[in-house]
């Protein structure tokens, strides 16, 4: 049955997999190298930093400076032309515009981007983004044209403070002050909007999506907005919008935003501010987009919350609180208290041994180790199955055109050998949320990003790739990991039902195929998981050798 069991889960798995491994659209074009390229290594001393980062000089400075010329809008007061604002901190370069009062670049120094020369970009839209549209009885009024005039302060901590202010010929003023502290990656964003009687609303939209980060075929199945609504979380990838461009979804919103693999962009408003989310998404270009909705009252608002612009870290989001760390992929959410646990593990033993692949391959020993006894028990069931299958199949001749005598003469069969035949699935089981949750983790955690293991395996969190073969790459861990597969088939006690041997042998291929493409963490893990798997059957046959099969009965 542990063959039957790995049948089971590999195909499981393939559910899961093989849409994302046959059906992926083709990455998205990158973006140009940067002409210098970063230093490998991000400043010693700096917070959250990481082999293979990019960095950008960490001083803090503040630039105004003005750009093309633009008109503003026929009536607006603000200013007459365009401002590019830069802000730096140890974490982040960041560029406001007062067009809009936008974001229009955040670049986090601490992780490179897909060519690993440059900073991770998490804004698309050139034109900017949490630009401000108002929900009037005439329809949506989007003010991302407006020329605001700008002010920058220093606050607490030596925070960063733009204030953001435009004015129309009928009244209507619009506030917006960010401030961008020295440490983390939450912004504060503070709208206040006044004389607007027509207006019901108004949105903070984010609509570009976040750029590619990685170079991954399987990277932008991880796009999605995503949303907290009261306890409910919301993963609306592109696809998700093939017959509705536009989705509202309503409830208390806790936070929400877009998402890619690894990092994500989301507001945060504070509890009770609003009760609706404006989701928006194109399949053919990959992109989604969020908008979070706040109500005006008598023609006024005014409303603060907060802006998280950084990797999905489930430590680092859950010390932010307002159950950011929901915003982490940890798999279904049955696994997720199993996943958050297995990545805590890993980190802590990550403080001793700073190399996540000798990280893998320990928890992979641990593991099975454990789990050595339910091992134990399942070869042992599949033996004595093998044993008795004669007789099993002699009762299946003799009673196969009545079903029912046929299983009421096998459970008996069963009984009075004292083979129980679910003996050897029962135990494995309790190793598949285990493996689930591992595979949650070892696929999306960011820890993986850019973590090396030995030699050419110098990234986890993608394929490994030795050398190529014209357009093939050679990837030498499912390889290997196919090798050890067929010797835990040839290992595995089974009937002599010619069809169940055949499903041994093609399974092995079957896994070469869909594991391929994998990130070598979780090839890694699989790989040494096999060669375990391989040891502990030889172990237990020298301690029990395969019982000759019983007699089938006159």
């Amino acid at each position: 049955m542990d063959k039957r069991l790995l049948v089971a889960v590999g195909l499981s798995i393939a559910v899961l997999i093989v849409f994302q491994t046959w059906f992926a659209p083709e990455p998205p074009v990158r973006q140009p190298e940067a002409e210098h390229p970063v230093p490998e290594h991000a400043a010693a001393g700096t917070p959250g930093a990481r082999p293979g980062t990019a960095r950008i000089p960490d001083s803090p400075v503040m630039e105004i400076a003005p750009v093309e010329h633009a008109d503003a809008p026929g009536g607006w007061t603000g200013a007459d032309q365009e401002q590019r604002i830069e802000v730096r901190t140890p974490l982040v370069v960041a560029e406001f515009s007062n067009r809009g009062a936008a974001l229009t670049s955040w670049q986090l120094t601490q992780y490179a981007g897909v060519e690993r020369a440059t900073p991770v970009e998490l804004v698309r839209d050139t034109q900017g983004e949490f630009t401000t549209v108002l929900e009037t009885t005439q329809g949506l009024e989007d003010l991302s044209g407006v020329l605001y005039s700008v002010s920058e302060s220093t606050g607490e901590n030596g925070a960063r403070i733009l204030l953001f202010q435009a004015e129309r010929a009928d009244g209507l003023r619009v506030q917006k002050t960010y401030v961008i502290p020295q440490d983390g990656y939450v912004v504060e964003l503070a709208t206040r909007i006044d004389g607007a009687p027509a207006a019901s609303g108004f949105r903070v939209v984010w609509d570009g999506g976040i750029p590619p980060a990685e170079d991954d075929k399987l990277y932008e199945m991880s796009v999605a907005t995503i949303a907290l609504l009261g306890k409910e979380r919301e993963n609306l990838k592109p696809g998700a919008f093939k017959k509705e461009p536009v989705r509202e979804l309503d409830g208390v919103v806790k936070w929400a935003g877009v998402r890619n693999k690894y990092f994500s962009a989301l507001m945060v408003p504070e509890v009770g501010d609003s009760e609706r989310i404006v989701a928006n998404g194109d399949n053919a270009t990959r992109v989604t987009g969020a908008a979070g909705a706040f109500p005006v009252l008598s023609g006024q608002a005014s409303n603060r919350m907060g802006l998280y612009l950084g990797p999905l870290d489930f430590d680092g989001m859950k010390a932010v609180g307002n159950d950011l760390d929901q915003a982490v992929d940890l798999g279904w959410k049955i696994f997720r208290p199993l996943s958050a646990a297995l990545l805590h593990l890993m980190t802590w033993m990550y403080k001793f041994i700073p190399n996540y692949g000798l990280v893998i391959i320990l928890i992979s020993v641990l593991t099975k180790v454990v789990f050595y006894p339910l091992t134990k028990s399942s070869i042992r069931s599949m033996k004595a199955m093998q044993a008795l299958q004669p007789q099993v199949t002699a009762v299946r001749e003799k009673y196969k055109k009545d079903p029912k005598r046929l299983q009421e003469e096998t459970m008996l069969l069963y009984k009075k050998n004292k083979v129980n035949p679910l003996g050897g699935c029962l135990p494995m089981l309790v190793q598949m949320p285990v493996f689930f949750a591992l595979y949650s983790v070892l696929s999306n955690s960011i820890t993986m990003r850019a973590a090396p293991f030995v030699s050419w395996i110098n990234d986890l969190s993608v394929p490994e790739t030795l050398f190529s073969i014209g357009p093939l790459p050679i990837h030498v861990l499912p390889i290997v990991m196919f090798a050890t597969s067929l010797l835990q088939a040839k290992l595995t006690p089974m009937s002599g039902d010619p069809r169940q041997k055949l499903m041994g042998y093609m399974m092995p291929a079957v896994l070469l195929f869909v594991f391929y493409s994998f990130p070598a963490g979780l090839n890694l893990y699989w790989t040494v998981n096999n060669i375990m798997q391989v040891g502990q059957q030889w172990m237990i046959y020298r301690e029990h050798p395969v019982a000759t099969p019983a007699p089938s009965p006159a």
